[in-house]
C-alpha cells in the first residue's frame, strides 16, 4: 500500500512538472532569446532604416547650414544612435562642416533632425565648399551597424550677406571642440572625434551664420604628427575667437585669447608653448 501511495505521488509530481514548470520554462526561454535577438541589428532593422533615410527631407537651409529630417520609428531610436555627415564628390567629409543629431520630441511624431553647419570665419585654411552627399550612420554600443549614403548637393558659404532659404537652423550657441592645426570645429554631437591638439568651447552665431568661438578649456590632446621630421615655415600666433593668424613679422598686437606657435609646409598650426594667452575661464 505504501508503495502505491509513493507511486501516486511520483505521478502527480511528474504531471505538475509537465503542466506548470515546463510551460513556464519555455516562456522564460523564449522571452530571454527574444530579448537577446532584439538587442541585435537585424535585417528588418536595416530595411526600416534604409526606407527612412531614402525618404529624408530638407526642412531648413541657408548659405551656412542645412537641416534634414527623417521619420524613424521610436523603437529604433531607443535601441540605436544615429549620426550623419556631409561628403564631397570623393565621399570624404567636409572638414569645416560639422553636424549633430537632434530629436525635437514632437508629440505623436517620430521625427529626427540632423543639423549641419559651416564654421570657417577666417577662411585661413582652404577647404571644399561644395558637398554632394549625406551619409547616415547607425551605431549600437560604439559599433557601426550600417551606413547609408544619399545624394544631396549643396554649395556652402558665401562672401555676400548670409541668406536663409528656410528654417529651422542650428542653434546660435553650439558646444564642441576646436582643432588647432586647421581651425576645424566639431560639435559635441559630431560622430568624428577631435585629434591632435584641441580646445573645448562653443561657437556663437546669429541668423544661420557662426562667426566667433569662446574657449572654455586649456589645450587638450597631443600632436598627431612626427614633428622631428617637419620643418617650420613661419612663426606667429592663432587668435581663437575668429581663427585669425598673424606672423611674428607683422607689426600688430595679438587679440586675446591666442596661442603662440608655428606653421608647417602644409599650413598646419602647431602650438608652442602649450599655453593659451589671455584665457579667461568661464
Amino acid at each position: 500500500m505504501e508503495k502505491l501511495f509513493q507511486l501516486r505521488e511520483t505521478k502527480i509530481s511528474i504531471l505538475l512538472f509537465v503542466l506548470v514548470l515546463l510551460p513556464a520554462s519555455f516562456i522564460f526561454s523564449c522571452s530571454f532569446f527574444q530579448g537577446k535577438g532584439a538587442d541585435k541589428f537585424s535585417p528588418s532593422d536595416k530595411i526600416r532604416f534604409q526606407g527612412a533615410f531614402k525618404k529624408f527631407q530638407i526642412i531648413g537651409e541657408g548659405t551656412d547650414f542645412l537641416t534634414v529630417k527623417c521619420d524613424i520609428d521610436s523603437s529604433l531610436l531607443d535601441r540605436f544612435s544615429l549620426y550623419a555627415l556631409v561628403l564631397d564628390q570623393d565621399n570624404q567629409p567636409l572638414r569645416k562642416v560639422s553636424g549633430y543629431t537632434h530629436n525635437p520630441r514632437l508629440k505623436g511624431k517620430n521625427h529626427l533632425w540632423f543639423y549641419f553647419f559651416l564654421y570657417d570665419p577666417s577662411k585661413a585654411f582652404h577647404s571644399s565648399t561644395k558637398s554632394h552627399y549625406i551619409k547616415f550612420v547607425v551605431i549600437k554600443k560604439d559599433k557601426m551597424e550600417m551606413e547609408h549614403i544619399v545624394m544631396s548637393p549643396k554649395t556652402w558659404g558665401s562672401k555676400d550677406k548670409v541668406k536663409i532659404f528656410d528654417l529651422p537652423s542650428a542653434p546660435d550657441q553650439i558646444p564642441g571642440y576646436l582643432i588647432l592645426k586647421d581651425y576645424t570645429f566639431l560639435a559635441k554631437g559630431d560622430i568624428r572625434k577631435p585629434g591632435g591638439y584641441y580646445v573645448a568651447g562653443k561657437v556663437i552665431g546669429h541668423q544661420g551664420r557662426w562667426t566667433h568661438f569662446i574657449v572654455t578649456s586649456d589645450i587638450l590632446g597631443q600632436d598627431d604628427l612626427l614633428l622631428e621630421y617637419i620643418l617650420p615655415v613661419d612663426e606667429g600666433w592663432l587668435e581663437l575667437a575668429t581663427g585669425s593668424t598673424h606672423s611674428m613679422k607683422e607689426a600688430v598686437s595679438p587679440a586675446e585669447p591666442y596661442i603662440n606657435g608655428w606653421w608647417d609646409g602644409k599650413g598646419y598650426f602647431h602650438p608652442r608653448p602649450l599655453k593659451i594667452e589671455g584665457l579667461k575661464k568661464r
